[in-house]
């Protein structure tokens, strides 16, 4: 998948933040494949397919229900599969390089220095008996930093920017001292301490409340302005896209179904499963939780079982504007009509 830029105007390109890219390639995913073989046989084809670009300083979100392959593909673009994942084919190129073809040690080196992945649960990247500024530090000793006062300082200067006047404390803190929203302002601290150009964040704000995501998002888009990062946003949350990311890409049952501009796709959805997603979004109460009167859309249906191989589109069963070849074939990449892409046979086929 390419993105098609030419099709849009640079309202569009603007994206949510005003943000216009300067179009240099940063990431260029390309049929990207995955399985897991569980333990007691069977597969489970977990991505299938994928294909995703990402422009220097650009947010991408990804969104889609929990097992729509969003996970599986942070972790593979990385190559950080589990040990019952098999890579089938794909190629994820970073700056020119494919980091799939790297050895072992080449690409612990990249990890952190070129792109780096922030976890869903603040506490997974943190050492419950060191403090927190000693555990910085060892990121930029792993990359080449030899100097402990210049590993000092730099944590230092980092805990000032993504911490207001807290940086001092921070730094000597042990993680079980910080809350949930201080343990992930620090992995993402650790995520980049080497000036990565590329950030992927899965998930970063589930497990927090309504108003520390939003601190989270602001403060992503904050680093996103003053170090030029780019951002692949993970989510199953819309409500968190909106005002945030440039570009929208929606999964479904491992495959990527819809994408394009952020304003077109959270506005003018082309895809069933897309507008069934967003007709999902809860009623927002004040302080952005969740009103306790509120009664949350579902989408009728199950998801698909993915170790079954179909060759049908796996949101047919699902669909309330099915047709015979839904059944029969999955559908290609077509252009939606709003400068993205959908995969729909509304759009053809």
């Amino acid at each position: 998948m390419v993105v098609l830029f030419g099709l849009l105007t640079e309202h569009d390109l603007a994206g949510a933040n005003g943000w216009l890219p300067d179009m240099e390639l940063l990431l260029d995913v390309r049929n990207l494949s995955v399985r897991y073989r569980p333990q007691g046989g069977g597969e489970v084809f977990a991505l299938r397919g994928a294909n995703l670009t990402i422009s220097a300083g650009e947010i991408v979100g990804v969104v889609g229900e929990s097992g729509s392959g969003k996970s599986t593909l942070a972790s593979s673009m990385i190559a950080l599969l589990p040990s019952n994942g098999v890579m089938d084919e794909g190629a994820v190129v970073l700056q020119g390089t494919n980091l799939l073809k790297l050895g072992r040690g080449e690409l612990e080196r990249v990890r952190g220095s070129r792109v780096s992945l922030i976890f869903q649960e603040p506490g997974a990247a943190l050492h419950p008996t060191m403090r927190v500024g000693a555990q910085i530090e060892e990121v930029l000793r792993a990359h080449g930093e030899a100097r402990k006062e210049e590993r000092r300082h730099a944590v230092r200067a980092l805990l000032d920017s993504v911490f207001a006047g807290d940086a001092e404390r921070i730094y000597f803190s042990y993680p079980h001292q910080l809350s949930g929203g201080q343990r992930q302002r620090i992995a993402i601290a650790q995520a980049i301490a080497c000036n990565p150009k590329l950030l992927i964040a899965d998930e970063p704000t589930a497990s927090l409340d309504a108003v520390t995501r939003r601190e989270i998002i602001e403060l992503l888009k904050k680093l996103r302005r003053e170090r030029e990062l780019a951002i692949l946003f993970i989510t199953h949350s819309v409500e968190l896209l909106e005002g945030f990311a440039d570009r929208v890409v929606v999964m479904y049952a491992g495959r990527m179904i819809e994408e394009g501009d952020a304003r077109s796709v959270l506005n003018a959805p082309r895809h069933p499963y897309t507008e069934a997603l967003l007709e999902c979004r809860p009623t927002l109460g004040r302080g952005d939780e969740v009103r306790n009167d509120a009664r949350i859309p579902v989408i009728a249906g199950e998801a698909p079982d993915l170790s079954v191989h179909s060759n049908a589109c796996a949101f047919e069963p699902r669909c309330a504007e099915r047709m015979k070849i839904c059944g029969e074939r999955v559908p290609e990449f077509y252009e939606s009509g709003n400068g993205g892409r959908v995969r729909c046979f509304k759009f053809g086929g």
